[in-house]
């Protein structure tokens, strides 16, 4: 089956990183799929992939060049991009569009979810990501589970020529978050003492750190990062894509949300702690935690959690099983691929 994907990356690469790793689950699924992805950072196709057996399972064509290809009959549509139905419109066949949205646990999301409207020869359905009930869910990438912690850190360490220090295999602690959450924790982590923990830190390979126990990551392929949030004890992550492979692994999470101009996060955090409070095991105090951490000072509370963690570990381990058990999208979108 042919399949077109259009991805606009504008200032956020993890709407790639979306894109692939549905991409990389389906051709896990099914080797029979064509996936054509359409989009505008070749650069970063080929760093999210590099050494990646998909990468030659995926073709990709620029964005801009989308009018010298006739599409697919089936199109995945990103992040509700405009709809380009001029050139749509111009085929002679029957189009059926997935429109994504972002990941979204409010309330109206279920009456907004499989809506559906049509234009001429295109039919498009409204797709939104999200961990309730009558929504299509969200995209559990499970990888491929090296025997130990140890084995892995080996394995990343010979591929990417890393030289880490002695881990004595400590409380790991892996941080992605956006710059000016690690402006505000940095110094916790250059002035911490604490022998039995140690920090990956991704996403910013210029920062220079005092603590012996703290490590700059580069750039990894998707399945190496999502591997390591599955072999470290603690992540603190930005954007959904983390947040649910950290929670799919059952590991202790904080997500840095994005913080918008509208203020639109304090919503989207009050949904995902109502979220929460529905889960077994919900624990008052990660909530007010959250809170701290998304909308006040930070620094407090960075120390609070990396203390505390093992506290909020049977919330964690309520929630990896109702995701793992009850929201795999691929499952749901296999009824439209077929």
């Amino acid at each position: 089956m042919k399949i077109d994907f259009y991805v606009d990356v504008v200032d956020n690469f993890w709407d790639l990183g979306f894109a692939l790793n549905l991409a990389f689950i389906m051709l896990k699924n099914d080797n029979s799929y064509e996936i054509t992805l359409f989009s505008n950072d070749e650069k970063l196709f080929k760093n999210m992939l590099k050494k990646n057996d998909m990468i030659s399972k995926i073709k990709y064509h620029e964005l801009s060049e989308i009018w010298l290809y006739e599409p697919s009959s089936l199109i995945f549509n990103f992040f509700d991009r405009k709809i380009d139905f001029d050139y749509l419109n111009s085929f002679d066949k029957n189009i059926k569009l997935i429109n994504f949205w972002y990941f979204l646990l409010h309330t109206w999301v279920e009456k907004l979810h499989l809506t559906n409207y049509s234009t001429k020869n295109v039919d498009i359905t409204h797709f939104i990501p999200s961990l309730l009930d009558l929504t299509w869910w969200v995209l559990i990438n499970k990888s491929d589970e090296i025997s130990s912690r140890e084995q892995y850190f080996d394995l990343i360490s010979k591929k990417y020529n890393l030289s880490f220090p002695n881990l004595d295999w400590k409380k790991i602690v892996s941080i992605f978050v956006y710059k000016n959450t690690l402006d505000k924790i940095i110094n916790h982590i250059n002035l911490s003492k604490k022998d039995d923990t140690f920090f990956l830190i991704f996403g910013h390979s210029n920062l220079i750190l005092k603590n012996k126990n703290a490590f700059v990551m580069p750039f990894l392929e998707i399945d190496d990062y999502w591997n390591f949030l599955r072999y470290c004890d603690i992540n603190f992550v930005r954007w959904e894509n983390s947040l649910i492979q950290s929670l799919i692994f059952w590991k202790p999470t904080i997500w840095d949300i994005y913080k918008e101009n509208n203020n639109a996060h304090i919503e989207k955090i009050d949904d995902f702690l109502n979220f929460l409070s529905k889960i077994e095991g919900n624990n008052k105090s990660y909530n007010d935690l959250m809170k701290k951490f998304s909308w006040e000072n930070i620094e407090d509370w960075f120390s609070i959690f990396l203390n505390n963690y093992k506290d909020y570990e049977d919330m964690f381990k309520s929630l990896w099983n109702y995701v793992n058990n009850n929201c795999d999208l691929y499952e749901k979108i296999k009824k439209i691929l077929n």
